[in-house]
Order: C-alpha cells, then sequence, then structure tokens
C-alpha cells in the first residue's frame, strides 16, 4: 500500500480549502478569519463546525498550526456572537457535536504555549454553559435539539422526503417530526436510525444520547485541566466535579447490563436503543469506560471486511446515510481511540489499516478523496439523500493521523 502520492495529495491541496473573510457564499454572517472548508472542490464550500475539528487534525501534522489557530478563532468568533458555534456559518438554528474544547486542547499540547488556554478560555466554558443550560434533560444527562420555532419547523418539511417519510396530517406531528430530524442534524449524523421506536423512526425526543454525553465529559475533563494549568484550581476542581457526575449518570442510564453496551436511551418507553452504533464506542473513547470485553463486543457488530460500519446490519432496513455500511472518517478516529483507550491497539491498529488501505485504493481509482467510503465494499459509499462529494476535510485529516500514528 503506497500512501506518499495520498498525502502529497493532501499536503498540496490544504491551500485550497482557505477561505478568507469575504469569501463565504451562503448565510449573512461574515466570517472575521480565515477558515477552512471541508471542500476542495466546490461542494461544501462554507464553514462547518465539527469537520473544523478534524481539519484542524490534519493542519497540525501538515505544520500549518497558525491555520488551525485561525479556525479555532471562527469558533470563538460564533461563541461570542451566538453562544455557541453552529452547525455552519449558513447553518445557525443549532449546533454541531462539541468539539471546540478538544481543538483548543489539541493545540496546546502541541504549542506548550499557555496562552493558547488563556485565548480560548472563556469561549470554551460558555460553550459548554450552553450545553448545559439548553440541552440538558430532567435526569442530568445531554440531548441534541434546534432552536428553531414551531413556524419556522412547518417551514421545512422538504427533510421528510429526504428521509422518506409522508408529511403528517396533524399540524403538532409536522412540528415534532421535523424538531427531531433537526435534533438529529445537530449530532452530524443526519441521518441515522438510532431513535427508531415502533411509533416512528425519528423519535429523537424520547432518548438521552449517548455521544453527545460522552463528548461533553471528554470536553469536561479537558477544561477542567486547561484550567488547572493557568491556575484557575477552583473552577478546575468544580469542572472535574460537573464531569465526574455526568459519567456516573452515564453509567446509570447508558450502560446496558443484559448486552454490555452503551446505547442511547428511551426514557419514555423505558429501554436501550435497538439499532447498535459507532456512538456506543464513545465511552471507550472519552474514557468513560476501559472495558475491553465491551469494545470487542461492539466490534464484532460493526466491523466489516474494509472498515468500521456506522451502525449495525439490520436485515429489510432501509438505510440512511449514516448507517450501515457508511464508513465516515470520524467515526474511524473515535473508533481506533476508542480500541486504544479499551488496551486494544491490534484491533485499534485494524480498524485504521482498513480505512487507510480503502482510502487509497479509491485515491488510486479516481484520483480523490470522498466524504465516505462503504465498509463492505470499499469503494465510495452510496446513499439516497445526497450524492457523496469528493472531501478533503475530515477524510484528509482522519487519513493523515492514521498515517502518522502507526507509520502506514
Amino acid at each position: 500500500m503506497d500512501t506518499k502520492k495520498v498525502l502529497d495529495y493532501i499536503n498540496s491541496n490544504w491551500a485550497k480549502t482557505i477561505r478568507q473573510p469575504d469569501d463565504v457564499i451562503h448565510g449573512n454572517i461574515r466570517i472575521p478569519y480565515p477558515f477552512t472548508v471541508p471542500d476542495a472542490e466546490d461542494t461544501f464550500t462554507d464553514f462547518y463546525y465539527w469537520d473544523t475539528y478534524f481539519h484542524n487534525i490534519g493542519l497540525i501534522l501538515a505544520g500549518r498550526e497558525e491555520q488551525a489557530e485561525s479556525n479555532l478563532d471562527v469558533m470563538k468568533f460564533f461563541v461570542g456572537l451566538l453562544g455557541y458555534v453552529p452547525n455552519a456559518n449558513h447553518i445557525t438554528d443549532r449546533s454541531q457535536p462539541p468539539l471546540f474544547t478538544r481543538g483548543v486542547f489539541d493545540l496546546y499540547k502541541t504549542t506548550g504555549d499557555k496562552a493558547v488556554i488563556l485565548r480560548y478560555v472563556d469561549a470554551l466554558l460558555k460553550e459548554h454553559d450552553f450545553f448545559v443550560t439548553k440541552r440538558t434533560l430532567p435526569c442530568g444527562l445531554c440531548a441534541y435539539s434546534t432552536a428553531l420555532t414551531d413556524d419556522e419547523l412547518l417551514g421545512n418539511t422538504w427533510l421528510f422526503e429526504r428521509v422518506g417519510e409522508p408529511v403528517p396530517e396533524k399540524r403538532e406531528d409536522v412540528i415534532r417530526m421535523t424538531r427531531n430530524l433537526f435534533a438529529i442534524a445537530e449530532s452530524g449524523w443526519d441521518f441515522n436510525p438510532r431513535f427508531d421506536t415502533p411509533e416512528g423512526r425519528f423519535r429523537t425526543d424520547e432518548f438521552i444520547h449517548l455521544d453527545l454525553n460522552c463528548l461533553l465529559y471528554d470536553a469536561e475533563l479537558k477544561l477542567s485541566f486547561m484550567l488547572r494549568e493557568i491556575g484557575r484550581d477552583d473552577d478546575a476542581d468544580a469542572m472535574a466535579e460537573i464531569a465526574s457526575e455526568r459519567k456516573n449518570l452515564v453509567e446509570k442510564y447508558l450502560h446496558d447490563p443484559a448486552t454490555g453496551l452503551y446505547l442511547d436511551y428511551n426514557f419514555v418507553r423505558k429501554e436501550f436503543s435497538g439499532v447498535c452504533s459507532v456512538a456506543s464506542f464513545y465511552p471507550y473513547f472519552s474514557g468513560i469506560s476501559n472495558d475491553a470485553d465491551g469494545a470487542l463486543r461492539l466490534l464484532e457488530k460493526l466491523e466489516l471486511p474494509h472498515g468500521i460500519a456506522t451502525c449495525n446490519e439490520r436485515p429489510g432496513a432501509a438505510y440512511l446515510q449514516w448507517d450501515f455500511p457508511a464508513m465516515w472518517p470520524s467515526n474511524v478516529y473515535f473508533t481506533v481511540a476508542a480500541l486504544e483507550n479499551a488496551g486494544l491497539p491490534d484491533d485499534a491498529r485494524r480498524i485504521a489499516f482498513k480505512y487507510v488501505e480503502t482510502v487509497t485504493g479509491i485515491f488510486e481509482k479516481t484520483g480523490f478523496l470522498w466524504e465516505k467510503y462503504d465498509a463492505r465494499t470499499a469503494e465510495v459509499s452510496v446513499t439516497n439523500e445526497y450524492r457523496t462529494p469528493k472531501m478533503l476535510g475530515w477524510t484528509a485529516g482522519v487519513y493523515q493521523f492514521m498515517c502518522a500514528k502507526y507509520g502506514f
């Protein structure tokens, strides 16, 4: 497997993903710093929140720390403007998986400069407060949502066609389902089957969302560490206590003793999600658990010949975009980190190798990287929601990371 050509292609194309403040194409918010977009071509040409975390992984590996810092400045700008980092510069009704803190932590570990922490810490705390105040359920854990009003939700029924659902007859049902679909969009996994129940395929509002709480736990640990680094010991202790309580609640509500897996939990039906997904790796990724047996049981359900599927196979199911057998770069990153943290380095390396091998093989055929891949066939993933685009972004960042970590 020759990764050099792919790595050369990535390093020579990062500059094509950098946009200047006046280059925003959609929306009416002028971003005041240079920022990166997911696509070196012309499909995704705006700032996207959680994509950018993976861009920064690649940018730092490519020696472009200045641009990685500029991307973090964009996140800080949005927190100051909106109170959170939006899905994209033109999609501000919701956020996305909270990786801002992790991005700052990565840059600090790279530079060793406490000025990095001082530059961003107040914005990080403000984002954390957004999720705690706007996304917390009565049980104390969090769930994705949206800021859209009922009238705005009624104006977005185009989503029903995208997921293959008829528009409900009752106004309140239209509002509820649209809100649930937008909540899934905040998860970044738009769309996925994790919140399927006998009453409906997208009952997002009935569930505690596993991935969000694990990412918040990770952010809380890193915030505690960084606060201590700059001498704010009392704040560090308080944040560590918040993290500890979240960990306890995850164990209480989101760990299924019958299967040994962590799963989204339906608090209305009082049962776990029937769909197993890469989200179940997040407790191992974040350090909530290091149970190797549980991680291996999950791996058996999701590993395919050419990588890791987003969700388990379900014969007869109408598969969505974030579903079986799609292999998304972000999911590979979380899975590999989870397996390493669970004490399974050989399994982690194997999953990383499958991803790198698949991306390399498709690059040799097409000359491009792509948004996602098929873990069964080692081809470009095909879904009905939209045509799979060429991609640099997180595909490149995760590829660089795996090659650097394992010497591919």
